[in-house]
């Protein structure tokens, strides 16, 4: 009786929540200042488009291959450290972005970059977990999926139009972008313990190869890796070429941008009004085939868009899709105790990062 009372009142303190969002923000912006610089790289390099969507899609592939070693690191040595580790790989590669005069050397530094989103990126849901209760732990991810989606609408609306515009420089963005993380890592060695909520009643526990073998084994969280692998195929490529095809239809490479970032804008109250309603029902399933089907449609949609309609598909692609993410976020750390959280979300990211390869 005792743990379950405790299971209903602790929660994740104000101060570690601030940094981990302020963290999801700063992990995923550098990725997504690519895609609205997508044709200046391209003409300043002198690669093609298909090089090009390398630095965009790299990041991923090695968010793939780092993600389950990243969430064993986790369960096995704590959070602080992995995580800490994660945000200045990210900070590094990102503003060593800065420096780089050759598409290899770029390259070679965003795939650093994508080392460190590697290490972060999957520990985040088990800091919502292991701070929290399961039933808290959907919000908590919701929050962080909302700070991911304001990345997305900042980066997109200001990239092209403002930070590019005050020095013609593709650099001058890695090194913008570069400062939410450099910010992050400071804050997050400076006032994170480990573990990061021991205030919230929880402590770390020890993690072991019979731990690992029970999360590899578990038929659901494979289940959820499935649906997560489909899902990218929708996410990653409407994010990463829409700027791009807004161009090709009609729009400015300005408007273009403003109106791709409509798609993360209005999902942003989307997403915490409903993972508070998705809580409160205690149901997730329909938060994963209703989106489905409202992106199926929009695929179709996309077909016959202009530009002035590609407004209201941004707005019904960018809910559907955050609602759904931010669901497969939280479910592999509900099904799982708190100790093999890191390893279950890092399995479920692994496989649904592959699709981008």
């Amino acid at each position: 009786m005792v743990a379950v009372q405790e299971e209903q009142h602790y929660s994740i303190p104000r101060g570690v929540l601030r940094i981990a969002t302020l963290m999801a923000f700063a992990i995923w912006a550098p990725l997504l200042a690519v895609p609205p610089l997508e044709s200046v790289l391209a003409d300043k390099l002198g690669v093609s488009h298909a090089l090009t969507s390398l630095l965009f899609t790299g990041p991923i592939l090695m968010l793939a291959l780092i993600a389950i070693p990243a969430g064993f690191l986790a369960d096995r040595f704590g959070l602080r450290v992995t995580v800490g580790a994660g945000i200045i790989v990210v900070a590094l590669g990102s503003a060593l972005r800065g420096i780089a005069s050759t598409y290899p050397v770029l390259l070679a530094f965003t795939m650093l970059y994508g080392a460190g989103l590697g290490l972060g990126f999957p520990n985040l849901p088990k800091l919502a977990r292991h701070c929290g209760p399961r039933q808290r732990s959907h919000i908590t991810v919701g929050i962080f999926t909302a700070s991911i989606l304001g990345a997305g609408a900042v980066v997109l609306l200001l990239t092209r139009q403002f930070i590019y515009p005050l020095t013609n420089s593709f650099r001058s963005v890695a090194f913008v972008w570069s400062i939410p993380a450099i910010a992050a890592a400071v804050l997050w060695w400076m006032f994170i313990r480990e573990p990061p909520c021991q205030s919230a009643g929880v402590e770390s526990v020890a993690f072991d190869l019979a731990a690992l073998r029970k999360v590899v084994t578990h038929p659901d969280l494979w289940l959820v890796a499935v649906v997560f692998w489909l899902h990218n195929f929708f996410l990653y490529t409407f994010i990463g070429w829409m700027p791009e095809f807004l161009v090709s239809i009609g729009a400015t490479p300005d408007l273009a941008g403003t109106i791709a970032s409509t798609l993360f804008w209005l999902a942003i109250p989307a997403v915490l009004l409903l993972s508070q309603l998705s809580n409160r029902l205690g149901r997730r399933k329909p938060f994963l085939w209703f989106p489905g089907i409202v992106l199926g449609l929009c695929a179709v949609w996309a077909l016959y868009v202009n530009v002035s309609t590609s407004w209201a598909l941004m707005v019904i692609a960018g809910v559907a899709t955050s609602v759904r993410f931010s669901t497969l976020l939280s479910v592999p750390v509900e099904i799982i105790t708190p100790r093999e959280a890191g390893s279950a979300s890092g399995l479920v990211m692994s496989a649904r990062q592959s699709s981008s390869r």
